[in-house]
Protein backbone atom coordinates (compact mmCIF):
# COMPACT_ATOMS: atom_id res chain seq x y z
CA UNK A 1 0.00 0.00 0.00
CA UNK A 2 1.32 3.43 -0.86
CA UNK A 3 1.95 6.19 1.66
CA UNK A 4 -0.49 8.68 0.12
CA UNK A 5 -3.69 10.09 1.58
CA UNK A 6 -6.79 8.05 1.00
CA UNK A 7 -9.87 6.27 2.23
CA UNK A 8 -9.62 3.45 4.75
CA UNK A 9 -12.14 1.01 6.19
CA UNK A 10 -12.34 1.29 9.96
CA UNK A 11 -13.87 -0.63 12.84
CA UNK A 12 -17.59 -0.97 12.30
CA UNK A 13 -17.41 -2.44 8.82
CA UNK A 14 -19.95 -5.27 8.49
CA UNK A 15 -18.45 -6.51 5.19
CA UNK A 16 -21.83 -6.18 3.46
CA UNK A 17 -20.12 -5.64 0.10
CA UNK A 18 -22.02 -2.48 -0.88
CA UNK A 19 -18.82 -0.46 -1.18
CA UNK A 20 -17.15 -3.16 -3.25
CA UNK A 21 -20.16 -3.36 -5.56
CA UNK A 22 -20.23 0.40 -6.19
CA UNK A 23 -16.48 0.94 -6.68
CA UNK A 24 -15.92 1.77 -10.37
CA UNK A 25 -12.24 0.74 -10.31
CA UNK A 26 -12.44 -2.43 -8.15
CA UNK A 27 -10.23 -0.89 -5.46
CA UNK A 28 -12.01 -2.59 -2.55
CA UNK A 29 -11.12 -6.14 -1.62
CA UNK A 30 -11.11 -8.46 1.40
CA UNK A 31 -7.96 -9.57 3.19
CA UNK A 32 -7.86 -11.59 6.42
CA UNK A 33 -11.64 -11.14 6.77
CA UNK A 34 -11.32 -7.34 6.61
CA UNK A 35 -12.30 -5.00 3.79
CA UNK A 36 -9.39 -2.98 2.42
CA UNK A 37 -9.00 -0.21 -0.15
CA UNK A 38 -6.16 -0.33 -2.66
CA UNK A 39 -4.85 3.25 -2.58
CA UNK A 40 -3.09 2.80 -5.93
CA UNK A 41 -6.41 2.01 -7.65
CA UNK A 42 -8.69 4.35 -5.66
CA UNK A 43 -9.73 7.50 -7.57
CA UNK A 44 -11.33 9.08 -4.47
CA UNK A 45 -14.74 9.27 -6.13
CA UNK A 46 -16.42 8.90 -2.70
CA UNK A 47 -19.04 6.42 -3.94
CA UNK A 48 -18.00 3.96 -1.23
CA UNK A 49 -18.57 6.57 1.48
CA UNK A 50 -21.98 7.45 0.07
CA UNK A 51 -23.16 3.83 0.09
CA UNK A 52 -21.71 2.76 3.47
CA UNK A 53 -24.59 2.56 5.94
CA UNK A 54 -22.21 1.99 8.88
CA UNK A 55 -20.01 5.03 8.21
CA UNK A 56 -17.03 2.67 8.29
CA UNK A 57 -15.02 4.36 5.53
CA UNK A 58 -13.10 7.51 6.38
CA UNK A 59 -10.50 9.69 4.70
CA UNK A 60 -7.04 9.63 6.27
CA UNK A 61 -4.31 12.17 5.65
Amino acid sequence: MSEQNGYVVVFGCKRCGKCKDVCPVDAIYEENELSKIDQDKCTRCMKCIDVCTNKAIIYME
